[in-house]
Order: structure tokens, then C-alpha cells, then sequence
């Protein structure tokens, strides 16, 4: 018996569906992708699209039609995307127009007053303010220079207390409990919150610093199996008031990424217009990224002033072919794929985020049954606020393997830095604020701390490989995760 809940269309496998929606760009928009050798059969595309996105979005970015054809392909993803149950099956966004009841709820009271100080403990020290810290971070190539201006300018709006305060702000954390979720701090700043997560709220549980209410389902919610009562929680929740949605929920294996993703996308779709304050997500390094000028000079400047032992490992083809980019004109791509995270992770993170934010920020929300044509972005509603930055990679246990684990340790040399779950939150959370409260609307992507990704002179698959075994000599006890059963 096929499973119920949120599911692929058709059985389809995300390396299908990945193929579909880029192929429909390419046939829509022929001349945009004329230079893009783009494989008509799947088989080669499963094969090469460790490669072929890069070439795709450096080809999109630099056309006049980059926000059509996102948006073109954020409605290709969310059509392969259906609800199933014992009725039969359904696309997920019709699902969501079906009355719901809202889960039951229970509360905690706030048990301090509301105001967040961010620890900055960054390169192995304390930093005093935000302005220090963004050009210390962007010197070292960890932060992209948006990222940077970021910092500063929340240093000047925080004011001497360099406190964080969210009252009056009502906050949704999908996924509330993942390990890149900053649900805490943003409940200490004073936002009420409402944990939509299978596991409950423990931690704010047992801490002293709720500086508002939060409200949690008594049973957890699985956001793949009860859309629609989600939905209507967070209608509850909303009680007519706007909110900030905070989309964090991930799961690896079985095509959870993407199906989480899409579940997440649809409520925001669904919700009406005016409940929908901002929206909040996180981009990987490691897929295909818009790159301006300055960060392709980055990319030069950082080749000019690497170590010998990295040039005489380019010089041997080690690091790979073709540079950290794909380049046309001023713009281009970073070539930061890693085949081993798999295509459901890239479905996810290019189709599912970054495709979806830039079509929610140029047209707004993508509605139900709207085919991917030109017709459907003829009448776009109103844009949203969205705030889709880059995220460093990070220990979390979402990426256990044996490879990263020694990739990890290797990483430095290259120049590319890790992060810890806590320094991430806090990066994460601050730099979502500031896209909350900055007059101007973020740009998806532009503001990113990269870890040094996005600066590395080589395609990632290659660098990964040469991380790894940098790890695996510093490190040999780690060879013995690669021959776990």
C-alpha cells in the first residue's frame, strides 16, 4: 500500500523531478540556455548534474528573465508535489483548501523579560560588537560583503546594549528543534513562538530566558502527514495577526528534504497574504549560488594567494578542472555541488529554496493548480518579505559520514571554516533579524556566510575529496567510518 502523507508525484525520484523542472526552463527559454549543454535524457543528467546546475543558474542569473524563469521553476517543483490518503490523491495546495481542525495546543508562559545578547565566540575569540566581528569574518573570506553590512547595520540599530528584542513579533519555527534553528533566541528576544517540531519544546522547557509565550502541539506534528491541521494551527495561532514563518524543518534519506521543503513552501502558499509578515529559510554553500563581481574577484584574489603545496596540487589536476565558478559576464555560479549529498538535497535546496524565494520576492505567492507558463506569472500577487541566506556548514548530525567527518578536519587547510550549531544559530538568527527590520528586502542569497565555500578556487567535489584525505592523515582512527555496516 502506497504511503499517505505528503509524496513525489507519480513515484517520480527527485533526480526526475530536478530534471523536469530544468528542462521546462530550457524549453521555455531557449535562447537564455542556449550555451547550456543540457541533457535530454535523465540517465545523463542523474550522471553530470554536479555540473550542469551550475551552467544552468550562471546562464539564468545573467538573462533579463531571471525572475520569471525562477518562478517558472517553482511551479514546476510545487505541481510534482501531492497529498495521498485512503480518499485517493490530490496536489498538495488543493489538499490545503480543505477544512482542518487545529491540533491541540499547550503553553509556556515567558519567565524573564524579553532581550537577547548574542555571543560572539568566533575564531577562537570573544568579539565586542557586531561591526568587528562582520569585518574580521569577511578578512578571513567566511562571510560574503552583504553579510558584512549586515552586522553593521544591526550594530547601529541594536544600540549600546547590543540587545535583540522581537516583543510584539509573533515567530513560526518550523522544525523548531533542528540544530540550525535559532528558536531559542528568538524567544528570548521576546517573540512568541509557535514550535510546529515531532519532538517538544525541552529545551525551552528548562530554560530561564522565555521572554515570551510559546505554544507547542501537545503530540508533536508530522508536517508530511497533517498539512492541513498545521495549517489551521497556525491560523489559530496567527489569530488575525501577521507573522514571521521560519522555515527550518529538514530530514535526510527517503526524499524527506524536498517533501519537507514543499510541505513548508505550501503553508506559506496557502496562508493568506496579509498574515504573511516574512519569510524565513536557509540556503547550503554546497549548491549552485548567485555570484556578483566582488565575489569573483574574491575567487581571483584567493587563487593569487594560496600556499604552494595547493598550486602544485592544482598544477597536478588534483583540485579539478574549470576554477570555483562558472562565469559569464559579471555574474556567475559557484560550482559548490556535492554529488554525495545526493539529488533530493539539490532538488530541495535549488528548486525547493532558492528558486521559491526569488519567485516569492519578485511575485509573491504561487498559487494552486497555477501551470508553470507564461500566463500564470501575468498576475503575480503581492511580494513577500523573505530572508534566504547562506548558512555555514556545520557539525550537526544531519551530515554524519565518514567522509564529511574527515572532510571537517581537512577543511582548514583550504581555507574553509566549520561552524558549531551555537555559532550558527546566532549568525543565522542575527542576520534574520536584519532582514526582518532593514527598510530595503533582502536579496535571496546575497547575504551568506559561506565558511570560505563560495571563495574556493575549485569545484567542491574535487576539493571535498582533497579535504577528506588532509582529515583522514590527521586523523586515521576516522578510516574506520567508512567500513561501518
Amino acid at each position: 500500500m502506497a504511503e499517505h502523507g505528503i509524496q513525489l508525484l507519480d513515484g517520480s525520484s527527485a533526480s526526475q523531478i530536478m530534471h523536469y523542472s530544468l528542462k521546462a526552463a530550457v524549453e521555455a527559454y531557449p535562447l537564455v540556455f542556449n550555451e547550456v549543454n543540457f541533457p535530454e535524457k535523465l540517465e545523463d543528467f542523474k550522471k553530470g548534474y554536479v555540473d550542469i546546475l551550475p551552467q544552468f543558474e550562471a546562464a539564468r542569473v545573467t538573462s533579463h528573465a531571471r525572475a520569471d524563469i525562477a518562478r517558472l521553476l517553482a511551479e514546476a517543483f510545487q505541481m510534482q508535489i501531492i497529498y495521498r490518503n485512503h480518499d485517493g490523491q490530490r496536489q498538495l495546495q488543493e489538499h490545503l483548501q480543505q477544512p482542518a481542525k487545529p491540533l491541540e495546543i499547550a503553553r509556556l508562559s515567558p519567565n524573564c523579560e524579553p532581550g537577547w545578547k548574542p555571543s560572539l565566540h568566533f575564531l577562537k575569540r570573544d568579539w565586542p560588537n557586531l561591526t568587528r566581528l562582520g569585518n574580521a569574518l569577511l578578512s578571513e573570506n567566511i562571510i560574503s560583503p552583504a553579510a558584512s553590512e549586515a552586522l553593521a547595520w544591526l550594530a547601529q540599530d541594536l544600540g549600546n546594549d547590543d540587545q535583540v528584542n522581537l516583543s510584539q513579533r509573533k515567530v513560526v519555527v518550523f522544525g523548531a528543534s533542528a540544530e540550525m534553528a535559532p528558536t531559542l533566541q528568538f524567544n528570548a528576544a521576546g517573540a512568541e513562538i509557535l514550535w510546529l517540531d515531532l519532538a517538544p519544546p525541552a529545551a525551552l522547557v528548562a530554560s530561564q530566558c522565555r521572554g515570551s509565550g510559546v505554544q507547542y502541539p501537545v503530540n508533536g506534528v508530522d508536517l508530511l502527514r497533517q498539512p492541513a491541521e498545521t495549517l489551521a494551527t497556525i491560523l489559530a495561532f496567527a489569530d488575525g495577526q501577521p507573522l514571521d514563518l521560519c522555515l527550518y524543518a529538514y530530514a535526510p534519506g527517503q526524499a524527506r528534504e524536498m517533501r519537507l521543503a514543499a510541505a513548508m513552501n505550501a503553508q506559506v502558499n496557502a496562508l493568506p497574504r496579509d498574515i504573511v509578515k516574512s519569510v524565513t529559510l536557509l540556503l547550503s554553500p554546497t549548491t549552485a549560488t548567485p555570484l556578483d563581481e566582488k565575489d569573483l574577484l574574491a575567487l581571483v584574489t584567493r587563487k593569487k594567494n594560496r600556499p604552494r603545496w595547493e598550486a602544485a596540487l592544482d598544477s597536478l589536476g588534483l583540485l579539478g578542472q574549470g576554477g570555483g565558478a562558472v562565469q559569464q559576464g559579471a555574474l556567475g555560479a559557484s560550482r559548490s555541488l556535492v554529488s554525495i549529498q545526493g539529488a533530493s538535497y539539490q532538488a530541495a535546496q535549488y528548486l525547493a529554496k532558492l528558486m521559491t524565494a526569488e519567485a516569492w520576492v519578485a511575485s509573491g505567492q504561487l498559487s494552486p493548480r497555477q501551470p508553470a507558463n507564461e500566463q500564470s506569472r501575468q498576475h503575480p500577487t503581492e511580494p513577500l518579505r523573505v530572508s534566504a541566506n547562506t548558512a555555514p556548514i556545520t557539525q550537526t548530525r544531519s551530515i554524519a559520514h565518514p567522509i564529511f567527518d574527515a572532510a571537517f578536519g581537512g577543511a582548514a587547510a583550504l581555507g574553509v571554516q566549520t561552524f558549531t550549531p551555537a555559532q550558527s544559530q546566532t549568525l543565522n538568527g542575527l542576520l534574520a533579524v536584519h532582514d526582518w527590520c532593514h527598510p530595503d528586502p533582502a536579496i535571496p542569497g546575497k547575504i551568506r556566510v559561506h565558511g570560505g565555500i563560495h571563495t574556493l578556487p575549485y569545484p567542491m567535489e574535487t576539493a571535498l575529496k582533497v579535504a577528506a584525505a588532509i582529515g583522514f592523515a590527521q586523523s586515521p582512527r576516522l578510516l574506520g567510518g567508512l567500513f561501518r555496516p
